[in-house]
């Protein structure tokens, strides 16, 4: 079995970190979209909703992901310490 390291937990929370910051600013290109829609750029509005649906959708499954590996990770490292 490899050696396990703090390194690798703290990758995986960065990695989570990241995948909120999308899930967040998905927000904000799906309500540009509905803006868009209600001034009267339907096409560029649609365009717009349906890729902050899917970057919100990874950004989710990103956090979700890379949580549960960091939190498990980090379980291992404080089990495995010596006492």
């Amino acid at each position: 079995m490899e050696q396990k390291s703090w390194r690798s937990v703290f990758a995986y929370a960065g990695l989570a970190v990241i995948g909120l910051v999308l899930a967040y600013y998905a927000t904000a290109v799906g309500n540009a979209g509905i803006a868009a829609g209600i001034l009267g750029k339907h096409d560029s509005g649609a365009d717009l909703f349906t890729s902050a649906s899917a970057a919100l959708l990874v950004g989710v499954a990103m956090l979700a992901a890379f949580g549960y590996l960091a939190l498990r990770n980090a379980w291992v490292m404080v089990r495995a310490q010596p006492r």
